[in-house]
């Protein structure tokens, strides 16, 4: 497995990620109190084809938490759990159905 390296310092390893940009940076180039870069461009992405701020980017998806996981809709766990407890009356019955023929009743 390859090692990440520093987007500001190209020959070092990079041990951690800023939580603005994305950007992989190693401990010099990182601020662990406030756990991004310690530069003034932390908040351009460099990255090929993304482009543009990352601040404009990602804000609708900051200021609403879980918006694309399934878990957090409680529609979608309502379902799930309707469904786990179908399933397990089934396979409950089909146990039941399948000791009845086993035991000839």
């Amino acid at each position: 497995m390859l090692q990440p390296y520093c987007a500001y310092h190209p020959e070092r390893e990079a041990r951690h990620q800023c939580t603005r940009c994305g950007r992989m940076i190693c401990d010099e180039c990182y601020d662990p109190e406030s756990k991004t870069c310690r530069f003034a461009d932390c908040h351009i992405k460099d990255s090929a084809g993304a482009g543009g701020r990352a601040e404009e980017r990602g804000t609708q998806h900051r200021n609403r938490p879980n918006q694309g996981d399934w878990s957090a809709n409680t529609g979608c766990r309502i379902v799930v759990a309707i469904f786990a407890i179908i399933g397990g009356l089934f396979l409950l019955l089909l146990a039941i159905c399948g000791g009845m023929i086993f035991l000839n009743y």
